[in-house]
């Protein structure tokens, strides 16, 4: 950990592995020892690194989110949410903790209390409660249990509900007090006291909530209730379970450590799942002695698309605050005061930022200055050798990445070539199908952007004007502007019309004339025929099919293919409800045409 950067920034075009990279990042910071012994290349190391990445991501130990143009400072740090209060029904605003701030605090947090766990965590009865508020005039409250080893409830005030064993009695020993509430069915001081008293068993475990968005402590009830008046809260805090403290955090965690949702504002209720995350409950508690120390490891955040948010808005003053020797235990710590919560805060030095950038959308040299200053930079550049041992039908696709990348070099910048990740599948699936997906669903659009539906540089990336017209994965449409506007008009538009040759997807000719269009031969090798008519159907000795009319090539070739099967009453679907390609169907014609069909 000591030689990986606090805050970097993997940059680099499309498709160069950035986020696929994030996860050995992470590991190289959180399991270093893990990444060493599974840092090949083969699929069972990948395998073992993801499965470890997910189960730390179960753990709250990495945090991934993705900045985007409305990404702002009160998700990433902290902000106001309008909420109806359960008790008076009125409206009101909680400050809640951004992603970062509160992965900041979980990263901080220290446990100052550790007491081995009891067995069966899981089959145990966890409750919520609020040992006074700490921002009120109970806030002692907290403090006073866990030095004293028990639990305070601020309801029943100054009734000894000792002998109650059920909400009956707890009702009537509030009214032989005079405590008659309009509603004693669905009064809350009736409801806590009665699962204070009554309800909480020995054994239990109680879970001290810090806000709607924080726990700080977590206690095992060891005792039955007691009725214990307090020396400074007269008429309240006179209610006394015995507990004995597992754990106490300093500062408090966020609720996700524990929770599937926030905690609610009542006192004192149950815990049950959805809300209650069993499995984080028993890692929380699970831990040894000689393990805890895990509970204060280093977190990751891994930031993804991190110079498409506004980064000056989105970090604040804290772009100061993530600085090696701003960091919190740094003899330069810097400590600032957050604007919505009042309080101070640091960024600890245990708290790993890795963002990921792509070129296309910023260069470096238009980024933020701040932010430059502050993080490391990784290229991450296409790499073409990883595909050098890849071949479908001839066709050697990491010297396919690289000469395209060549030519858009030149047409535009480095920061705009294609990524090796687009290409990667073809390692599994090296059949002209998956090529041709690509190319059609990933390749081209992706051209289309950079060159802003520049048609003529498009073909330029794929050689298109060297190649043979059926090749061409672009044709200009000829005669359709004149027929559409005369010939005044028409004859300086015709050049602006452009079409997608669905058929160069399927042959292996238009992906070699990528390469080298010279390398093509000009008279190409027939592998077998058959004639329909005034129709030629053949398969080249690469698998391309081609249709001829009258001597002459026919396009688009699927369209007449389909339409010639359906004649002949062939299938023109396999056995999974797919339609057949061009390859595929035009095989299965040339033999049904050669056995007489």
């Amino acid at each position: 950990m000591n030689t990986v950067p606090l805050n970097q920034i993997l940059f680099g075009p499309p498709g160069t592995g950035k986020t696929y990279n994030t996860i050995n990042e992470a590991l190289k910071i959180l399991a270093p020892q893990l990444w060493e012994q599974n840092s090949g290349d083969d699929p069972d190391s990948r395998k073992r690194l993801k499965e470890a990445f997910d189960e730390l991501v179960d753990k709250e130990r990495i945090r991934f989110v993705t900045f985007h143009q409305s990404f702002s400072y009160e998700d990433f740090v902290e902000g106001l949410r309008a909420r109806t209060d359960e008790t008076t029904g009125q409206l009101r605003y909680d400050v809640v903790d951004g992603v970062f701030k509160s992965l900041c605090e979980a990263a901080a947090s220290k446990v100052t209390r550790h007491a081995e766990a009891p067995s069966e965590v899981g089959q145990r009865r966890v409750w919520k409660m609020s040992l006074g508020n700490t921002l009120g005039d109970d806030a002692s409250i907290f403090q006073e249990c866990i030095n004293g080893g028990y639990a305070l409830l601020g309801y029943g005030g100054g009734i000894n509900f000792a002998g109650c064993t059920n909400r009956q009695q707890v009702q009537e020993r509030f009214a032989e007090e005079g405590v008659v509430p309009g509603n004693p069915g669905t009064d809350y001081g009736i409801t806590s006291v009665t699962a204070f008293v009554a309800k909480m068993k020995v054994g239990d475990l109680i879970v001290v909530s810090d806000g709607n968005f924080k726990f700080r402590a977590i206690g095992e009830v060891t005792g039955d209730y007691q009725f214990k008046p307090h020396s400074e809260f007269d008429a309240d805090y006179s209610q006394m379970r015995p507990v004995r403290w597992l754990r106490h955090y300093q500062p408090s965690l966020p609720h996700s450590e524990l929770l599937n949702a926030q905690f609610s504002q009542m006192t004192l209720y149950e815990l049950r799942a959805p809300t209650l995350n069993q499995e984080k409950l028993e890692r929380l508690l699970g831990a040894s002695a000689s393990e805890r120390s895990a509970e204060n490891d280093a977190r990751v955040l891994i930031i993804d698309e991190i110079n498409r948010g506004s980064v000056s808005r989105i970090f604040g003053e804290l772009i100061t605050l993530i600085e090696e020797s701003k960091r919190a235990g740094r003899p330069e710590a810097l400590p600032i005061v957050l604007p919505y919560s009042q309080t101070r805060f640091t960024v600890p030095d245990n708290l790993y930022i890795i963002g990921t950038m792509n070129t296309t959308d910023r260069s470096l040299a238009g980024l933020d200055i701040a932010l430059r200053r502050r993080f490391v930079f990784k290229e991450m550049p296409p790499r073409p050798e990883l595909l050098d041992d890849v071949t479908v039908a001839g066709v050697n696709v990491g010297q396919l990445l690289r000469v395209m990348n060549q030519r858009i070099e030149v047409l535009l910048d480095r920061d705009h070539c294609l990524g090796h990740a687009y290409f990667m599948p073809l390692a599994d699936d090296s059949t002209i199908d998956r090529l041709a997906n690509i190319f059609r669903n990933q390749i081209l659009p992706l051209l289309q952007e950079y060159f802003f539906e520049d048609w003529q540089r498009i073909g330029w990336v794929l050689n298109d004007h060297r190649k043979a017209v059926s090749d061409r994965f672009v044709q200009q449409k000829s005669g359709q502007a004149i027929a559409l506007f005369g010939p005044h008009v028409g004859e300086g538009l015709a050049d602006g019309v452009w079409a997608l040759n669905e058929d160069a997807f399927e042959r292996q000719e238009a992906y070699l004339g990528i390469i080298d269009a010279s390398r093509l031969a000009v008279e190409p090798e027939v592998k077998r025929q058959a004639s329909h008519g005034d129709l030629v159907l053949r398969e080249l000795a690469s698998g391309t099919i081609e249709l001829l009319h009258n001597g002459k090539l026919k396009q688009p070739v699927l369209p007449v293919l389909r339409e010639l099967a359906s004649d002949a009453g062939i299938d023109i679907q396999n056995a999974n409800g797919n339609d057949l390609n061009t390859r595929t169907l035009g095989g299965k014609l040339i033999t049904h045409l050669s056995n007489g069909g």
